[in-house]
């Protein structure tokens, strides 16, 4: 059978079908959106590479009147085409993408109001009779885009016949806004002011919007479908646009993008010949996939975890165009800890602290999402704000286990894509490059000799790292510069995890050797700032690490994760820079 090809990045329904792409099927949220969401302006949030822009083209190609002669070619083999509703077909579709909007705060009106005009062009090019003129479409006639789109309105509401009205598709409408909030706070306050007087872009913009929703009265707007990552844009202009409801998290709605894992299953066997794998099974492809692009909930009920489905399809066309496994580093996020640091930088120091070091230590954390965030009304953001941001950005998701056990939202890291990024943000903190390439052929070998390993860390930390950084992250700092090095090893024999899950506790350091006949090694590391490193503090720490060294060997994980490998366990005690004590715990 013939396989359907993987399309990346495309966002069209149309295209998709017309090219014979791999589509799954979700089209029942259609009836659901009609039906169940209990509002005519829907807001839907998901983090980046979700695939929420094909889920508003699907709507796009579904009511759209232009698009009725196209309907069979769009949805035939589809739930909704067996199912249809009767708003199939039936509306004026004007669909605004502010993905291109400049988040330049000097280029944010400009590039605003040519993408409105843009939309507005294509509009008026499907529908001269309802659409404005060339001439009215001369955006050097108009300051702001709401000034064209007070033109566009009371066109279309003239000329529009009993019966006719507008669905406003609205995608990634805070991605400028977003971008502007993580590098300059100040600037985002501005596109979003309320302050009479003074209103900013966004704010006028969904002003006007509001005054021609026919909710609101008689105006031409019938429906909205409108998607982000974040509701804070929103929430900061709320009195001008509070007709929006945020479905995001309503049960119904978990898995409308983003792919179950019987879904992305599905799409496996749909699209990759694994006759021209041989060394690659189904089982193996969906665990790596499942371990960094999987684990994500949107609600604390959710039963099932939903994977990003963007970088699946990527990750997945590499392997099919090369033959071989993708490296993971090959699959882009559009993200770095650059952007993570932004976003952290948007609350008080003690509130960041407590985050990063549960995030590191992969301990949930607890806090309930805010209803609204207005940056206007504050300077920084609380914990439950800034946690509320992490979670609709992507880097921290739902731990419905947890959340479940405790009756309390608790949140933690999705997958080890996001945990590599944290990782990155950690070390970029305490000015570390993990530039390092050390021979570390003694440790690897039946040797198992770590002195090499040893004298790289306390080299490092006397050449990398001031004592303030050193001294904020204790422990953590030690990881994360002993994770580098390993993972920086010229022959990449070896593997290491921070913060290892042993199924009896967290292990600091666990290194997993690929070398034959290898061994692993269990690394629980100590920290005493120099003024601390007395005889009994030293022993003191060491006698700690023995104790958990004891209870990690028990657990089940590490020993399915060790194999018939042996396995080494050190205690390794710094004090300051100096190693001042490493003990192997038979």
């Amino acid at each position: 059978m013939d396989k359907k090809k993987i399309i990346v990045g495309m966002r069209s329904l149309s295209e998709i079908r017309d090219k014979g792409g791999i589509y799954i099927d979700k089209t029942r949220f259609i009836d659901y959106l009609e039906n169940n969401a209990v509002t005519s302006v829907p807001v839907f949030l998901r983090p980046r590479r979700f695939g929420k822009s094909l889920t508003a083209s699907m709507l796009h190609c579904y009511y759209d009147i232009a698009k009725k002669d196209t309907f069979e070619k769009n949805f035939k083999g589809t739930w909704i085409y067996d199912h249809r509703t009767p708003l199939a077909s039936s509306y004026y579709v004007i669909h605004f993408d502010f993905s291109d909007v400049s988040s330049e705060p000097s280029e944010v009106n400009y590039t605003f109001l040519t993408s409105v005009g843009s939309a507005i062009n294509s509009f008026s090019n499907t529908y001269p009779d309802k659409g404005l003129s060339q001439k009215q479409l001369d955006f050097s006639s108009y300051k702001t885009a709401t000034d064209l789109m007070l033109v566009f309105l009371n066109n279309f509401s003239n000329k529009a016949k009993k019966g006719e009205y507008l669905y406003v598709i609205i995608d990634e409408y805070d991605h400028f806004a977003n971008e502007i909030l993580t590098r300059n706070k100040e600037a985002f306050k501005d596109i979003t002011s309320t302050a009479e007087g003074h209103e900013g872009l966004i704010k006028r913009f969904y002003a006007l919007l509001k005054k021609f929703y026919r909710g609101e009265g008689n105006g031409s707007i019938d429906r909205f479908f409108i998607t982000g990552v974040s509701s804070v844009s929103l929430d900061s202009v709320t009195s001008g646009f509070n007709i929006a409801t945020n479905i995001s998290s309503i049960s119904l709605f978990n898995e409308m993008i983003g792919f179950t894992h019987d879904e992305l299953s599905e799409v496996i066997d749909e699209t990759v010949d694994f006759s021209q794998l041989p060394d690659i099974s189904k089982e193996q492809l969906m665990q790596i996939m499942e371990e960094n692009f999987d684990g994500y909930a949107f609600e604390k009920k959710a039963k099932l975890k939903m994977c990003n489905s963007n970088l699946c399809l990527a990750y997945l066309g590499r392997l099919i165009l090369e033959r071989e496994l993708p490296l993971l580093n090959e699959i882009s996020l559009n993200d770095d800890a650059g952007k993570l640091n932004g976003m952290l930088n948007l609350c008080e120091d003690d509130v960041r602290d407590e985050i990063v070091r549960a995030m590191f230590n992969k301990a949930p954390i607890v806090t309930e999402l805010p209803d609204k965030m207005n940056l206007n009304s504050t300077n920084y953001f609380d914990k439950s704000q800034m946690v509320s941001l992490l979670y609709h950005l992507g880097y921290l998701t739902i731990d419905t286990e947890t959340s479940r056990k405790k009756g309390i939202t608790c949140f933690v890291i999705p997958n080890k894509v996001y945990e590599k990024l944290f990782l990155d943000y950690c070390r970029m903190a305490i000015g570390y490059r993990s530039d390092v390439y050390k021979d570390l052929s003694s440790m690897y070998e039946e040797t198992a000799d770590i002195t090499t390993l040893l004298e790289t860390l306390t080299e490092q930390i006397e050449k990398k790292i001031n004592p303030q950084s050193l001294g904020k992250f204790t422990e953590m700092a030690l990881q994360l510069i002993c994770d580098s090095i390993i993972n920086n090893g010229g022959d990449r024999q070896l593997k290491s995890y921070t913060e290892f899950y042993t199924g009896k506790g967290f292990a600091d350091i666990f290194v997993k050797n690929t070398y034959p006949n290898g061994h692993n090694f269990l690394l629980e590391l100590k920290y005493l700032h120099k003024n601390d490193g007395s005889k009994p503090a030293v022993e003191g720490k060491l006698l700690e690490a023995k104790e958990e060294i004891e209870r990690y060997r028990q657990g089940t994980v590490l020993k399915e994760k060790v194999g018939n490998h042996p396995l080494d366990c050190y205690a390794i005690v710094f004090v300051g820079s100096e190693c001042r004590l490493s003990q192997r715990i038979d």
